[in-house]
């Protein structure tokens, strides 16, 4: 079990069931008190952040070690939406049971500028019955099934032996025929939700990736094999089991590899769903390629061959134009999910989806743009009123 290097803890929170949990299985580690649950208070009550501040990288490594035990706050539930119509993804309900990432250290992982000059530390959210309450609303107030995305800017599992945010939700889930827990994950932290009565309205999406290139850019995070056979355990127990084959890194010999990556998943696996994705990074991290990543000179140099998904398009008349994520060139963004797709369809007939995609690559794959199936929506989202 990871154990944090340190501990801040928001002194309104302090008796928190949760919290005494966190305590009781870290007994040795340093424990700091704050409040309230600024930034600034908590990075300068940080005996760890304090010492660490020669440089962003550095920063965001110490606050890997840091974890923030706070209060719901006045958001605890909100809803995800895409600024640009033009790329296919549908509004979903973000629940931050957690947020700023994790201990894993994956190279290219968005929420990394996230630590840029606000948040560099782990935030868990306690108060769960607060959290509840504030979903009941929005249940409540919803013509239809409503499905919550906990893995937006967490990972859903990783924390879980500290702070059992899993296991309490899953059976608060499961007795609300309204209402469905999403949880993504690179953990393999599942044998305590195991014997949990989740009645189907648990969905688990395991992030994936081929062996080799995990261990080299997924820093931290379990391997393929231990992910796998979580995520097997969970199919066992009756959990929807969904994928996200996530991103695909086009280095020399990718197509070999992915296909090796994706008949060792379906030999044990039977996912509903899998969405596919490539890399693609925000403006600000494309332009920090140089001294963001710690793996080396592989992903700048791939980098270098990305372009603007779309054409830069301004907000409004005072502001420059964005030009949106980076990625790689239509043509190989197409070649990369047609083959994952054909690989997948040898083996099964799930239903796939592309991860904050244009249009036109969703039908160059030979996907319906309109009918988004990705792994976070409860069915499909119909995305034919936002399509240009």
């Amino acid at each position: 079990m990871w154990r944090p290097g340190e501990i801040i803890i928001h002194e309104k929170v302090s008796k928190d069931p949760a919290v005494q949990g966190v305590l009781e299985k870290c007994p040795q580690v340093p424990r700091r008190y704050v409040e309230d649950a600024k930034a600034t208070t908590v990075s300068e009550a940080s005996h760890i952040l304090q010492s660490a501040k020669t440089s962003m990288l550095d920063t965001i490594r110490a606050g890997k070690q840091v974890l923030f035990l706070a209060p719901a706050g006045s958001q605890p539930v909100d809803q995800f939406t895409m600024p640009d119509e033009r790329i296919v993804c549908p509004n979903f309900d973000r629940l931050k049971l957690a947020s700023n990432g994790c201990y894993y250290q994956c190279d290219w992982c968005y929420l990394k500028l996230t630590y840029r000059a606000a948040f560099p530390f782990i935030t868990a959210r306690v108060q769960y019955d607060r959290i509840a309450r504030r979903m009941e609303k929005r249940i409540a107030n919803s013509r239809s099934p409503r499905i919550f995305n906990s893995g937006e800017l967490a990972d859903s599992l990783a924390l879980e032996p500290l702070t059992g945010a899993a296991r309490w939700f899953i059976p608060w889930f499961a007795e609300r025929p309204n209402a469905y827990l999403f949880m993504l994950t690179k953990s393999d932290h599942v044998d305590a939700i195991l014997d949990l009565r989740h009645n189907r309205h648990t969905i688990i999406a395991w992030s994936l990736n081929n062996a080799r290139i995990s261990r080299k850019f997924e820093i931290g995070a379990p391997s393929l094999h231990r992910r796998i056979n979580a995520a097997q355990k969970a199919q066992e127990a009756g959990y929807p089991l969904r994928l996200r084959l996530d991103p695909i890194v086009p280095v020399e010999g990718w197509k070999k590899l992915y296909a090796e990556t994706i008949a060792q998943v379906f030999a044990k696996l039977r996912p509903e769903r899998v969405t596919l994705g490539t890399l693609r990074f925000e403006e600000a991290f494309y332009n920090m390629r140089h001294s963001l990543f710690t793996t080396g000179p592989e992903l700048p140099r791939l980098m270098e061959q990305m372009e603007p998904m779309l054409p830069p398009r301004a907000q409004d008349s005072t502001r420059r134009p964005k030009p949106g994520k980076y990625s790689f060139n239509r043509q190989l963004r197409s070649e990369i999910f047609s083959f994952a797709a054909e690989e997948i369809r040898r083996y099964s007939d799930c239903r796939l989806a592309l991860c904050k995609e244009t249009a036109e690559v969703w039908r160059d794959v030979g996907l319906e743009p309109s009918r988004c199936a990705c792994v976070c929506q409860l069915d499909a989202a119909d995305m034919s009123g936002r399509l240009q």
